[in-house]
């Protein structure tokens, strides 16, 4: 029964079954009353109509109150016992009675009183002579300054037969109804249902290797035309993630792979023969600079599987000095800086203030600060800014360096892509996909405006934190 309400078609049918039976149940109950209804009140109409007769018939003969017998004393009120009775009382004697009394002193008892119809007359339930149940009519009225009251009753066993055989077939018909309606809500659940179990069907094909398919909303139902955009949306985001790691894995790979092979020839160059000191040395200069270059391969490698990962949360953010994090970041890079002769100018209000991870932010703008003093030419400047707009704050570093080319400047925020004229600058291709990584996790964005033999501006859009 568990499973029954775990499941859509389960729960329709349930829902079905349930809604189906008290309809039908409250149906043939209205149904029941109304037909007895309908049922009484055909028999009270006769009644009425009979008294009305009985009581036509009372006139004076000789100075004395009689009842024209002639004219109702055959048919149903002749035979004895006949279901068939009515009884005339004067001053509380009885005046006249129907042979059909079969001269019982039967007095009409009152058993059960059902509704009062007008002045003086009153309907109920009584017991007949033959035990049997009847349906009684008492009308009292006054004649020629006497009281008078005239008593027409029924049999009720021909009606209750009829109501009770109605109530049997309501108990077959009623129950029949609502099988034969949970049979068919069954059969239309189903058919509904199918369209789902085939989509389902569907996705479940879809795998790893086959992540290119994907569910052609034309051919869905409406229902599920929504779902299968969502569903579609979701393969592409993952279709994106898996692409994003094997090309991660792939290009980690081909970056270790050479320096790797630098540092095993360098070695087995060097073990071939006896060497010098200076030789050695020069050995072990060259194995350290690829080993550099190695290690900080595999730490951008780690900062960018941590980011993945969704290490980032703002649920962990805190205010942030902006000035105080391009500070930290700007002392990173000023040996280089100095090395190059670039002078290195930052304008920051120290009231500007950002949600998020000061680690990661100071990595994220050594980066592109770095990219600034690597590529700039020598003796070049760099200008680092920030300024609100509205609830923004936009920094902006500048530089006077190379320059991006038109058709790379898409490109270069992917992972390890480095342009040709980097020159001999050194890095790993991941510096930019780090820092856009790390802005977009604090709800920011990146920015580049280059052209070609003078310089580079980037500009990175952070949510500002409520500075004053």
């Amino acid at each position: 029964m568990k499973g029954l309400f775990l499941s859509i078609q389960g729960r329709l049918f349930l829902w079905l079954a349930a809604f189906t039976s008290l309809l039908m149940v409250g149906i043939g109950v209205f149904l029941y009353y109304e037909v007895r209804s309908l049922v009484c009140d055909s028999l009270d109409r006769t009644l009425h109509s009979k008294m009305q007769i009985v009581r036509g018939l009372l006139h004076i003969e000789n100075g004395a109150i009689e009842l024209e017998l002639s004219e109702v004393i055959s048919g149903e009120y002749s035979t004895p016992r006949s279901g068939h009775y009515y009884k005339v009382m004067m001053d509380g004697r009885a005046l006249a009675a129907s042979p059909s009394l079969a001269d019982e002193d039967f007095t009409f008892a009152r058993r059960v009183v059902l509704f009062h119809g007008t002045p003086g007359e009153g309907t109920y339930d009584s017991t007949g002579p033959d035990k049997e149940p009847v349906r009684v009519l008492r009308n009292d009225f006054s004649f020629l300054g006497r009281d008078a009251s005239v008593y027409v009753a029924e049999s009720l066993v021909d009606s209750l037969n009829m109501i009770g055989m109605f109530r049997r077939v309501l108990f077959i018909v009623v129950p029949a109804s609502i099988v034969v309606v949970c049979l068919v809500g069954l059969c239309i659940v189903r058919r509904s249902i199918r369209p789902l179990k085939a989509f389902s069907t569907r996705i479940e094909a879809i795998t790893h290797k086959t992540m290119g398919e994907r569910i052609n909303t034309a051919n869905e139902v409406k229902e599920l035309v929504g779902l299968a955009g969502s569903f579609n949306a979701m393969l592409d985001r993952l279709q994106r993630a898996f692409e994003s790691q094997r090309r991660l894995v792939s290009d980690a790979s081909h970056e270790l792979k050479t320096p790797v092979t630098v540092i095993k020839s360098q070695c087995d160059v060097v073990l071939r023969k006896e060497r010098t000191g200076e030789e050695y040395r020069e050995a072990l200069a060259t194995v350290q600079a690829v080993a550099g270059n190695m290690i900080r391969l595999v730490r951008s490698l780690l900062s960018l599987a941590r980011l993945d990962s969704g290490m980032l949360a703002p649920v962990d953010f805190r205010p942030v000095v902006l000035k105080e994090c391009m500070r930290d970041a700007v002392a990173l890079v000023m040996p280089l800086a100095d090395k190059k002769r670039i002078a290195l100018r930052m304008d920051i209000h120290e009231s500007l203030l950002v949600s998020g991870d000061r680690e990661r932010l100071i990595e994220a703008f050594l980066n592109i600060v770095d990219n600034a003093v690597k590529y700039n030419r020598e003796g070049g400047r760099v200008e680092i800014t920030a300024l609100r707009e509205g609830a923004m704050i936009q920094m902006k570093v500048v530089d006077t360096g190379i320059g991006i080319k038109e058709e790379n400047r898409a490109k270069i925020f992917e992972r390890f892509y480095r342009e040709n004229t980097a020159g001999d600058a050194e890095g790993t291709g991941l510096g930019l996909s780090i820092a856009k990584t790390i802005l977009e996790a604090h709800g920011g964005e990146i920015r580049v405006a280059s052209e070609q033999g003078k310089g580079s501006a980037f500009s990175m859009i952070l949510p500002d934190n409520g500075s004053p």
